[in-house]
C-alpha cells in the first residue's frame, strides 16, 4: 500500500505540472483540449481506487494466515483497490470495534470474515446503516443483509472429513470429534456435516465431542485427556474441525505412542499437508482460501462499480489423503 500511495502522490505532481504547462501555452491550447473532451486524470485512463476494509478471524490461525497472505498479494496486484486489513484476535468485541473504526475511516466497502455467526451480526447492520456494502467470505453471519457470501459449502467439509476417517478405519470403530469455537459457522456446519456422514456408517460410533476452540494447544490437551481415559483399541479416529486442532491431536498421539489413531483435519494448512505426505495424518480437507479471497475482492469491486451482487459464490473443497495430492498444495502454500 505504501507503493500505491507514492504512486498517487507522483500522479498528483505530474498532473499539476501538466496543468501549469497548459496554462502557459495560452488559449489556443485550451481550445484544443476542449475539442478533445478535456484532459482530466479520469479521462486519461486513471481508475478509481476503492478503499476496502477487511476484518477477519484471528491471524494466529494458520488458515487465516493463508487468507491474509493471499489478500496482501491481491492488494499489491490490483491497482484499483486499497485493502485496510485488521486482526480481530479472535475477539468478537474487538471485531465489532474494528468494523466501527473502518466505517469511521470512510471505507467504500467491507470484506467480512466473521468470528461468530450470531455475535458478529451487528457489524453488518452497522455497515448497512452507513451505506457500506458487505461481502462476507470464509464464514458468514446470522444476519443475511450482506450483499454476497464468497466461500464454501462448509457443511460439505464435515461430510468429506468423516468420509475420509471412515475409509481410514474400514467403516467401523470409535470416532472422536474436536469442534471449533461454539457458535462459529464453521463449528456449526462442519459438525452438521460430520453428523450427516455418520448416518451412512452404522458400525461407527461417535463417542465424544469437545470444543478445541480452533486451537492446537487446546486440542492437544483434550486429546491427552481422551488417551488417558480410553486405552489402546478404544479410539480409532479423531476428526477435527480444523487442521490446527488435528495437529494438536496428532502431537498428543505421538507423545503417547498411540499412532494407530487415524486423524483427519480441515483447511489444508501447510503442516497438516506435510503430515499427510509423511503418512502421520490420514487426511485434510483443503479449503482453497486463496481463490475465495480473490473472488471476494473482485465481487466487492464489481458491486462498487454498480453491478448487481451475485448473492453467493462457492468454491469447492478438495480432500487430500495421499502424498501426491498433498505436495500440490504444499508447493502452492510454500511460495
Amino acid at each position: 500500500m505504501k507503493k500505491r500511495t507514492l504512486w498517487k502522490k507522483a500522479t498528483g505532481i505530474l498532473a499539476c505540472t501538466a496543468m501549469v504547462a497548459v496554462m502557459a501555452a495560452g488559449c489556443g491550447s485550451e481550445s484544443t483540449d476542449a475539442a478533445d473532451g478535456g484532459a482530466s486524470s479520469e479521462s486519461s485512463g486513471d481508475s478509481k481506487v476503492y478503499k476496502i476494509g477487511v476484518s477477519t478471524q484471528g491471524w494466529k490461525n494458520e488458515f487465516i494466515k493463508n487468507a491474509v497472505n493471499a489478500l496482501e498479494a491481491i492488494d499489491e496486484e490490483m491497482d484499483n483497490v486499497e485493502l485496510v486489513m485488521v486482526d480481530s484476535d479472535d475477539s468478537v468485541e474487538q471485531q465489532l470495534s474494528d468494523v466501527d473504526t473502518l466505517i469511521a475511516q470512510g471505507v467504500d466497502g467491507l470484506l467480512f470474515d466473521c468470528l461468530s455467526t450470531e455475535g458478529s451480526s451487528s457489524a453488518v447492520t452497522a455497515c448497512k446503516t452507513a451505506g457500506i456494502p458487505v461481502v462476507e467470505f470464509i464464514a458468514y453471519t446470522e444476519n443475511e443483509d450482506y450483499e454476497t457470501f464468497v466461500g464454501t459449502d462448509v457443511k460439505s467439509s464435515g461430510v468429506m472429513a468423516m468420509d475420509v476417517a471412515a475409509e481410514a478405519i474400514g467403516e467401523k470403530g470409535n470416532v472422536f470429534e474436536i469442534q471449533g469455537i461454539i457458535g462459529h459457522s464453521g463449528q456449526i456446519n462442519r459438525g452438521a456435516g460430520i453428523a450427516e456422514a455418520l448416518e451412512k456408517y452404522p458400525d461407527i460410533e461417535l463417542v465424544e465431542s469437545q470444543s478445541g476452540e480452533f486451537s492446537k494447544d487446546t486440542a492437544m490437551s483434550i486429546t491427552e485427556a481422551w488417551l488417558t481415559k480410553y486405552p489402546e483399541g478404544e479410539i480409532d479416529a479423531i476428526v477435527a474441525h480444523n487442521d490446527q486442532m488435528a495437529l494438536g491431536a496428532l502431537n498428543a498421539c505421538i507423545a503417547a505412542n498411540r499412532t494407530e489413531i487415524k486423524i483427519v483435519g480441515i483447511d489444508g494448512d501447510l503442516e497438516a499437508l506435510q503430515a499427510v505426505e509423511d503418512g502421520t495424518m490420514a487426511g485434510t480437507i483443503v479449503d482453497y482460501c486463496e481463490e475465495e479471497c480473490r473472488l471476494a475482492v473482485e465481487e466487492m469491486v464489481s458491486i462498487l462499480e454498480g453491478n448487481e451482487p451475485k448473492g453467493e459464490i462457492l468454491v469447492d473443497y478438495v480432500p487430500v489423503t495421499d502424498a501426491e495430492g498433498a505436495q500440490e498444495f504444499i508447493d502452492m502454500r510454500s511460495e
